[in-house]
C-alpha cells in the first residue's frame, strides 16, 4: 500500500514519517507534499491508499483538498492531522468523510490507530484499486443523493428517506456495469453516513442496524437491490427509534438543541421546525432556551448566520456558488456587504472591519 502526506512544516511530515508504524500495516511506500495543489498532482502520480493531511496550509488548504479527494478518488482513506479543533474544520472533514480527525501535537498510538482503522476499511472493500475515479456523473448523484439523505434524516423524514433509496436503485440498476468493489464501497459509505447521522441527532444505531454494518457482506456478485434495501431498513429503524425516544422525553436538551442550529444554521429552518423537530411546544423551548443560553432561539441562529457571513467576506469566495449552495448565508453576506459600504461598524464593530471582497466566477456549476 501507498500513503501520502501533506502538510506545510516539515517537521510534522517527518514526525509522522517516523511515528508511524508502516511496516507492520502493509504501507512500502511513503510520499510527501507540502501543500494542496502539490499533493494533489502527487496522489494523480501514485495512487495512493491513505492521505493524511493538515487542514490549515497555503495555498489548496485542507477543507478544500478534502473536498476533491472526496470527489474525484471517493476509495481513498483520509487522516486529518490538525492543530486546530475547530468547528469549520471538523464539519468539512464530515462532510469529507474522514477517517479520523487528530489534533496536534501527534500521539504515536492515536497515529498508528487511525492507519490501522484506515487499513481495514481497505483490505474490507474487495476488488477496488484505491485512487480510481469513479464515472463523474455517477459520483456527482451520489455525493448529491448522501448530502439529500442526510437532510431528510435530520429532518426526520422517513418517507422521503426510503424514497432517496429507491432512487439510488434505480440509478445504480440502469448503469451498463457497476466497477469492481463498487457495490460494497457505496454501501459502508452509506453505512457510515447513518452512524454520523445518528451521533449529531445524538442516538444510537439500532441492534439490526450494528449487525448490518458488522456483519452484512456486500460482495460484486451482491444485487443492488438486496444491498440498497438492507440500508433503507437501517435508516428507517434508527428514525423510528429516534423519533420513539424524542417524543417519549420528559426534559428538553437544550445542548441537543444548539447542537442541531449549529450544524444547520444555513438551512431555512425557523421556530416552528426546530420545535416539531425535537416534539416541543413553541413557547416551552424558546421559554426554557433563553434561561439556559440567555439568548432566544431565533436570535441565536441569525448570530450563527451573521458569524458566518462575516467569515466569508473575510476571505475569498465565489459569489455565484456560493449564493447557489446556501441561500441564507448569501443573505447575511450581503446584509454585512450593506453594512460596510456605508460605513456602519457601529452595528457589528468586530465582525465586519477590514473584512475583505468575494471573487466573481463562472456562472456554470
Amino acid at each position: 500500500m501507498k500513503a501520502v502526506i501533506i502538510d506545510d512544516e516539515f517537521w510534522v511530515r517527518n514526525s509522522i514519517r517516523h511515528l508511524a508504524d508502516w511496516g507492520r500495516l502493509g504501507i512500502h511506500q511513503i510520499e510527501e507534499a507540502e501543500e494542496g495543489i502539490s499533493g494533489l498532482k502527487l496522489i494523480a502520480q501514485i495512487h495512493p491508499d491513505i492521505v493524511i493531511t493538515d487542514m490549515k496550509m497555503r495555498g489548496m488548504d485542507g477543507g478544500q483538498l478534502l473536498q476533491k479527494i472526496t470527489e474525484d478518488y471517493p476509495f481513498i482513506r483520509k487522516i486529518v492531522i490538525s492543530g486546530f479543533d475547530d468547528f469549520t474544520y471538523t464539519k468539512q472533514a464530515i462532510l469529507s468523510k474522514v477517517d479520523e480527525y487528530l489534533i496536534k501535537p501527534i500521539n504515536p498510538e492515536e497515529l498508528n490507530r487511525a492507519l490501522e482503522k484506515a487499513v481495514r476499511e481497505l483490505s474490507v472493500t474487495q476488488g477496488i484499486h484505491a485512487a480510481k475515479p469513479l464515472d463523474k456523473p455517477l459520483l456527482k448523484f451520489i455525493t448529491e443523493m448522501k448530502h439529500i439523505i442526510a437532510r431528510n434524516f435530520q429532518e426526520m423524514n422517513i418517507e422521503a428517506v426510503k424514497l432517496n433509496f429507491k432512487q439510488l436503485e434505480q440509478t445504480l440498476n440502469d448503469q451498463e456495469l457497476l466497477q469492481p468493489g463498487l457495490n460494497n464501497s457505496l454501501y459502508k459509505q452509506f453505512m457510515l453516513l447513518l452512524e454520523e447521522q445518528s451521533a449529531l441527532s445524538g442516538s444510537d444505531l439500532t441492534v439490526e442496524a450494528q449487525e448490518s454494518a458488522s456483519y452484512y457482506l456486500v460482495t460484486d456478485g451482491t444485487s443492488v437491490s438486496e444491498w440498497v434495501n438492507v440500508l433503507s431498513n437501517a435508516y428507517a429503524g434508527s428514525l423510528e427509534q429516534l423519533i420513539h425516544i424524542r417524543k417519549n422525553k420528559t426534559r428538553i436538551n437544550i445542548d441537543e438543541i444548539r447542537n442541531f442550529l449549529d450544524l444547520s444554521f444555513a438551512e431555512p429552518i425557523n421556530l416552528g421546525t426546530i420545535a416539531s423537530k425535537f416534539f416541543v411546544s413553541k413557547e416551552h423551548m424558546s421559554r426554557t432556551f433563553k434561561q439556559e443560553i440567555g439568548v432566544t432561539v431565533m436570535d441565536y441562529l441569525v448570530n450563527k448566520r451573521i458569524e458566518k457571513a462575516s467569515e466569508l467576506l473575510k476571505g475569498s469566495f465565489c459569489i455565484y456558488q456560493e449564493r447557489r449552495r446556501n441561500g441564507w448565508l448569501f443573505r447575511s453576506y450581503l446584509f454585512l456587504s450593506y453594512i460596510q459600504k456605508n460605513d456602519r461598524h457601529d452595528t457589528f464593530p468586530d465582525s465586519t472591519k477590514r473584512l475583505g471582497s468575494p471573487k466573481m466566477c463562472s456562472m456554470i456549476s
